[in-house]
């Protein structure tokens, strides 16, 4: 299938809701959504150069799970247009994607917050990030501060990923965090004034995990309920992260100390689980993440 296949398709398709691509190698390489009726395009375990939402007014969710560049080293352009109605996007991958809202690429510590670098459709956020890569945690941030009305985020760490692409000893050697960075972070809209939810998948209590889910916890006024989910069901780890955590699930760790119900949940990861992405194309199910 080239890329004017897929348009001509989806030209072709005016009452068309849900499209999924699934296990495409490189071609299309790009993939343009130009659709008046598209809901939810998903692109599972997909090997593209772009996705760029043109122009789909009825859109509400881009899911991407497990998306990779052609070639080693190459980056997938994640491109938002216009899309007024997109409330639920992710995963977002801080080593793979390059985020390009409107006429701006998003760049840590560069792009600026404005109007035109924002997308406050955008309800349910999920990020995938190596928390031991710093580069990586910076552009956590800068995303985060591209959807400030977010009110469900999941993050998934991958500090345990091995990509086809990645160097383990060039990510060795990559500078690490200042011990006061976590204290210099600036502000985050949707943290500070709308997250009510946050899921943290894949947490092996690495001190950057731990930090972010402090800085959160921290901020977060309208915070109820953190799940954390575990990197492996071990009860080893079960117990070594929990005695991390725990200091966490005090009040006084969270932005709003008069709320009357919190929680901090952590959970082992069940084995064999399988993600579908059936049930993340279910219009009918508001949160297609694990939760």
């Amino acid at each position: 299938m080239q890329d004017h296949d897929l348009d001509y398709m989806l030209a072709c398709s005016p009452k068309l809701e849900i499209f999924a691509l699934i296990s495409n190698y490189c071609l299309p390489d790009c993939v343009r959504i130009g659709s008046y009726t598209l809901r939810c395009v998903l692109l599972w375990h997909s090997l593209v150069d772009e996705v760029a939402i043109i122009a789909a007014p009825q859109m509400q969710r881009l899911i991407l799970y497990c998306t990779h560049a052609p070639e080693p080293g190459m980056t997938i352009k994640v491109k938002i247009g216009y899309a007024p109605q997109l409330t639920v996007l992710g995963y977002l991958d801080t080593a793979k994607h390059v985020l390009q809202i409107g006429n701006t690429i998003i760049k840590a510590r560069v792009t600026k917050v404005s109007p035109s670098t924002e997308v406050p459709s955008i309800k349910v956020l999920a990020v995938k990030v190596r928390f031991r890569v710093p580069g990586e945690v910076r552009t956590l941030l800068s995303f985060l501060r591209c959807f400030p009305e977010v009110e469900t985020l999941h993050i998934m760490a991958s500090d345990n990923d091995t990509d086809y692409y990645d160097d383990p000893g060039e990510v060795k050697a990559r500078d690490k965090l200042n011990s006061t960075f976590w204290e210099r972070v600036g502000p985050i809209k949707c943290v500070q004034s709308r997250v009510k939810k946050v899921v943290f998948d894949q947490f092996s209590g690495g001190p950057n995990q731990v930090e972010f889910l402090k800085l959160v916890l921290a901020r977060a006024v309208l915070l109820q309920n953190v799940i954390v989910l575990l990197a492996g069901p071990e009860s080893m780890m079960m117990n070594e992260v929990t005695g991390k955590l725990q200091p966490l699930a005090s009040k006084r760790m969270w932005a709003n100390k008069s709320l009357r119900k919190h929680s901090l949940e952590v959970r082992g990861r069940s084995a064999g689980h399988i993600w579908s992405y059936s049930d993340a194309s279910d219009l009918s199910i508001s949160d297609p993440f694990i939760s």
